[in-house]
């Protein structure tokens, strides 16, 4: 007997569609941390539904590759059991910032080991705020570094930077903390589970970036994280926010080499602050500068004059929220001047409502217009 109109076919029950955001925590777990293959599969797919959907296809196996793959299929790996993950991240007051939230860090989907998924405390606007820049640097600095993360941050905070940092002993504390002294925004990124303080002694220094940034991570709350790894792939996520990275003060062989590394596959420019020949703290900073890897700076007036700010400017503003149709232009401009022409093609606008958009964005300070009808995003 045929079956009726509409009745499911084949011995199983036709499978439930399960909501976006379970999607995409499966996605971002089946991936793995810091997966070389992220930014290929949603260049193939960028709805997570779809993705889970079709995830025995040899579409998505090619996307993934041959590990995640077999992750995809294995018994219990599915968007349902992230359930747990979704109820604590609302009990805590943690954001998650999924690929296509709107506050997802739009600097980041431009890297290729993109994370599908950010966890945050504080306000998440900032993610998205003009003229982020990295302070790094050595966590057993001595009292010149010290000076050099306080004296520097506080100096290119009051002009309208955004300090982003990894809160981690020594200068990253230091450089937050110039933020934060003078009131204005910073950003943390943490290498551990992002209901963890790590080291426990910078919570009330968290609780304060809080108060005027935020605080993000890859790793959700009381999930494992392995220490050595987790905080050079926090490198990468350091690295690929910002619009340039500053070495504070660094040995040759150290974590913030890492860090300087992701910046220059990203095409960051770095810049280093010159130390004393003779003591071995400065000797990755000197070795940066001397080989050419970063620029000389002695000031915030010199990073500044780079970036294109006034010293002593006023304190950056929030971030204001942006429409659709400005996030879609913002993904489709890169390093290099764009035409109007070649915009308006690869995001489907029509020239006159390119414009528009392109003037508000350029008034809010995220793309700067340049001569030929060229634009270039800052």
């Amino acid at each position: 007997m045929p079956p009726e109109e509409g009745e499911q076919l084949g011995l199983f029950p036709k499978e439930a569609t399960p909501e976006p955001l379970l999607c995409w925590l499966w996605l971002a777990h089946t991936l793995g941390f810091a997966s070389p293959r992220a930014e290929r599969v949603v260049d193939w797919c960028d709805d997570p539904v779809r993705i889970w959907e079709e995830r025995d296809s040899l579409a998505f196996r090619e996307a993934a590759g041959p590990s995640a793959a077999r992750r995809a299929v294995a018994p219990g790996n599915t968007p349902w059991a992230f359930r747990t993950v979704v109820t604590q991240c609302q009990r805590l007051g943690i954001h998650i910032l999924t690929y296509d939230h709107p506050d997802y860090p739009l600097a980041l989907t431009r890297i290729p080991d993109l994370p599908l998924v950010l966890y945050c405390t504080g306000d998440p606007s900032w993610l998205n705020a003009p003229n982020l820049v990295g302070m790094v640097g050595s966590r057993r600095p001595d009292n010149y570094g010290r000076w050099g993360a306080s004296s520097l941050g506080q100096d290119l905070a009051r002009s309208g930077v955004v300090i982003v940092s990894g809160l981690a002993d020594g200068l990253d504390s230091e450089c937050h903390q110039a933020a934060v002294d003078v009131h204005a925004p910073t950003i943390g990124v943490q290498g551990v589970p992002i209901d963890r303080t790590y080291p426990a002694s910078n919570r009330m220094l968290r609780t304060h970036i809080e108060d005027y940034g935020c605080v993000i991570g890859e790793y959700g709350p009381g999930e494992e994280a392995h220490v050595r790894s987790s905080f050079l792939q926090r490198n990468r996520l350091i690295a690929g926010l910002v619009q340039a990275l500053v070495v504070v003060q660094a040995r040759e062989k150290s974590g913030t080499m890492s860090t300087v590394g992701h910046a220059e596959r990203y095409g960051r420019p770095v810049y280093a602050l010159p130390g004393d020949a003779s003591r071995e703290n400065s000797s990755g900073t000197n070795r940066l500068i001397q080989t050419g890897r970063a620029k000389m700076i002695l000031c915030a007036g010199d990073l500044l004059e780079q970036l294109g700010l006034e010293e002593t400017a006023p304190a950056p503003a929030k971030a204001p929220a942006l429409s659709d149709k400005e996030r879609r232009v913002l993904a489709c401009l890169k390093q290099e001047p764009a035409s109007l022409e070649d915009l308006s093609a690869g995001c489907g606008l029509e020239a006159a409502a390119l414009s528009a958009v392109l003037m508000s964005l350029e008034l809010c300070g995220y793309v700067k217009s340049l001569p030929g009808q060229r634009y270039i995003r800052l």
